[in-house]
């Protein structure tokens, strides 16, 4: 996360721009003194993935000086100096610079100062918030240096860092600041650390971090975040580092790995956890630091899924507790009437992966009564009843039960006539029965229940099909990745579901597998399922689907039979039910709520010819080629990233002279799309006449092509990365849109 300020000074000579590196070593200026009284040249050292690269602006005249800093240990915190007019040159220039670090160093002043009682120059002070780091520069050049410009590390004031400890030998690397730490693995090599791989939380998702060289096998420390952070490190280093400890705020600490010798260090802050490493390696870990961040109060842990009620009754009898199942599909109550007048038997019919089991509770006497759901579309949602003293026995027993259902049906009354107290058990959002617990004996003493605890975000479809094969209920993810259907004759004999849990996937299969399977892949978590339709007889024999984006699958099957559709506005698909043997009987689904969206679609701009093309939304871009000839663009070809691999897509007609835009993704990436697009006589018709890309760390590409007719500029306004293109192509680029990542409005890296 960087920050731009300036340039300040003259508007002359050249732009030019280092963009941002890993810090700065060396900053040698040349002063030019006498009718001249400016800085003439500045000259960088950067470090940038362990590697020092050199920047040079203006024209090298004059006593040449030098400033070093102990990089990476101490680094520059802010570029003061001064800008004047010079009668010489007949323009403004920068006349000082005076730079500070974060040891405290203030370096001699280079070039003329106000003081000096020559002509009134502007003074400026650039700096980083809460003493971030110089990360490169940029501004304006020729004869001399006309205006200088900074990035800075924008620091986060909430963060607690601690310095590298150890060697300064091997190449500088910072992992930044997540969100936590998940998993750490130590490896060594002989009497000293020489790998180490950090799994950072990041959202629900990991992201590692590997440095140095593996050579034993490491040894692995494991977080049981969100619930546990690590909130101490403490290690030895001589030359490298030779160990290292970690304590949580669970009270754990880790094994010692390596072995304690030479100087010890601990990084450690009361309320702070631990959120991202620091160092230097090569061949072994050289040196260490870290960042720190405030411990949040933790995650309140999920909610149940099962909600138990109860027992509620009388407190005699032995304790029973079938558990939990599937659902209830039968139940058969004795009634005993006379003096005994209570409940004196209960018989549950379940249901458990596909099987029926029964549970019995309490003893057989009297009038046998029965009730039954239309399982698995129907299902109890609530159980009510009474219960009093029964004077013959001498206890407290239950005297009369009822049921409702999802169907909006209730039950007679099951027993004697409602007496003595009532009571109603039930889930909230109208949640299933999943089982029964309580007391009995002789009777009936006391009943409680399990039901599903039903989540009042989503929208729930019942199951449409047969009543045949085993129920299944994949319940409810993130969304959908992909959905595979295979047929059977004349019905869907095969699903498989591959559901995006965080950022992994976790797949679902049902039915019998008989021909090859179909595929729809769904572009997660750029987009999302929103309707399922389908037709059923006996079996299911069709299935279709429809996306955010607009697109629809083709039909899966045959359309026979009764139709159904699953579709809620402002709903996604987020699991699957149903019921299967050698064929899909039934299917059901479960839909949450959309989120909102993460990228926004701008444009196209331009003409309305050509073929319409829509690459739709990759992860990012890495380069960009373009073609032109004397009137338009007639050619861009983009190579694109997503899951780690490059897919290329090409637009338009390749002709005339090309020129090609690369960004360091994911370092960097393009985050503005410009250019212009004007009426072109020749081919009577509106054509893009140029393009040009700026990316995060402020770079901007060439101009492609000739500015002529309407501007036009594509961005998120906050800083959102380019995803995608979209517009018209055919002899040349007709029009030009892009799809943004929705940005938070911290700029590049």
């Amino acid at each position: 996360m960087s920050e731009k300020m300036g340039p300040v000074g003259g508007n002359n000579g050249d732009a030019f721009n280092d963009g941002v590196c890993d810090g700065v070593k060396k900053i040698t200026v040349a002063k030019e003194g006498g009718v001249f009284d400016c800085i003439s040249y500045i000259k960088i050292e950067y470090e940038k993935d362990g590697k020092f690269e050199t920047r040079e602006h203006g024209t090298i005249r004059g006593e040449l000086q030098e400033f070093s800093v102990d990089y990476p240990n101490e680094y520059i915190t802010s570029v003061r100096g001064s800008y004047g007019h010079v009668k010489y040159y007949e323009t403004v220039l920068i006349k000082s610079l005076i730079f500070k670090t974060t040891y405290g160093t203030t370096f001699s002043v280079l070039g003329e100062t106000n003081y000096s009682g020559k002509q009134a120059v502007t003074e400026f002070m650039l700096e980083g918030k809460n003493g971030g780091k110089l990360l490169g520069f940029h501004g304006r050049s020729g004869q001399a240096l006309d205006a200088i410009g900074t990035y800075f590390f924008a620091e986060d004031s909430s963060l607690k860092h601690f310095n590298l400890q150890g060697g300064n030998g091997g190449s500088a690397w910072d992992d930044g600041a997540y969100d936590g730490v998940r998993k750490i693995l130590v490896g060594r090599r002989n009497n000293f650390v020489s790998y180490v791989r950090f799994e950072y939380a990041k959202g629900e998702g990991m992201v590692p971090h590997a440095h140095g060289q593996r050579h034993e096998v490491p040894q692995e420390f494991v977080v049981n975040y969100p619930y546990e952070h690590i909130t101490s490190v403490e290690g030895t280093f001589d030359r490298y580092i030779t160990s290292l400890k970690f304590k949580t705020s669970e009270g754990r600490t880790s094994p010692v790995f390596g072995a304690v010798a030479g100087t010890k260090f601990v990084f450690e802050e009361k309320g702070f956890k631990l959120v991202g490493f620091c160092g230097r390696s090569s061949d072994a870990i050289d040196a260490l630091g870290a960042n720190f961040g405030p411990i949040q109060a933790p995650p309140a842990p999920p909610a149940p899924l099962i909600i138990k009620m109860g027992p509620i009754g009388g407190k005699n009898g032995d304790a029973f507790d079938d558990g939990v199942f599937v659902g209830v599909k039968n139940i058969i109550v004795a009634k005993e009437g006379g003096v005994f007048d209570c409940i004196s038997y209960i018989k549950i019919e379940y249901e458990k992966d596909g099987k029926f089991e029964t549970r019995e509770h309490g003893t057989i006497r009297g009038e046998l009564q029965e009730f039954s759901v239309d399982y698995p579309n129907e299902y109890i949602t609530s159980v009510g009843g009474s219960y009093d003293r029964v004077i013959y026995y001498e206890t407290v027993l239950i005297k009369s039960l009822i049921f409702k259902t999802s169907y909006g049906r209730t039950s007679p009354v099951l027993g004697g006539k409602p007496a003595g107290t009532e009571f109603m058990l039930e889930s909230k959002n109208g949640g299933r029965l999943l089982g029964f617990h309580g007391r009995s004996g002789q009777a009936l003493d006391a009943i409680g229940t399990y039901f599903f605890a039903e989540d009042s975000s989503l929208k729930h479809f019942d199951r449409q099909g047969g009543n045949g094969g085993n129920s299944w209920d994949d319940g409810a993810y993130d969304g959908v990745r992909k959905i595979l259907v295979g047929r059977g004759s004349t019905f869907v004999s095969y699903v498989r579901f591959e559901y995006a849990k965080g950022e992994g996937m976790v797949p679902h299969d049902h039915g019998k597998r008989q021909e090859a399977p179909h595929e729809f892949v769904v572009n997660y978590p750029h987009e999302h399922v929103t309707s399922v339709e389908g037709t059923f007889n006996r079996y299911i024999t069709s299935l279709r689907f429809k996306t955010s984006e607009g697109r629809t699958s083709p039909v899966f099957g045959e359309v026979v039979g009764t139709k159904f559709v699953f579709e809620e506005k402002g709903f996604k698909l987020v699991g699957f039910c149903g019921r299967c043997g050698d064929a899909i009987d039934a299917i059901g689904a479960n839909f949450g709520p959309l989120p909102p969206p993460s990228f926004i679609k701008i444009g196209p701009i331009g003409g309305n010819k050509g073929n319409i093309f829509d690459d739709g939304v990759f992860d990012g871009v890495k380069k960009v080629t373009v073609g032109k000839d004397v009137y338009s663009i007639t050619y861009i070809k983009i190579e694109y990233e997503k899951d780690g691999n490059v897919e290329i897509r090409e637009h338009g007609t390749n002709r005339g002279e090309l020129e090609e835009f690369s960004v360091d993704y994911p370092k960097d990436y393009i985050t503005v799309v410009g250019g212009t697009y004007n009426h072109i006589f020749n081919y009577d018709t509106t054509l893009i006449t140029s393009l040009y890309f700026t990316t995060s760390r402020g770079f901007t590409s060439p101009l492609f092509g000739e500015m002529s007719g309407k501007d036009f500029n594509l961005k998120d306004e906050n800083g959102g990365k380019l995803l995608g293109f979209l517009g018209r192509g055919g002899y040349a680029i007709d029009a030009i849109g892009a799809y943004f990542e929705i940005g938070s409005g911290n700029g590049g890296a």
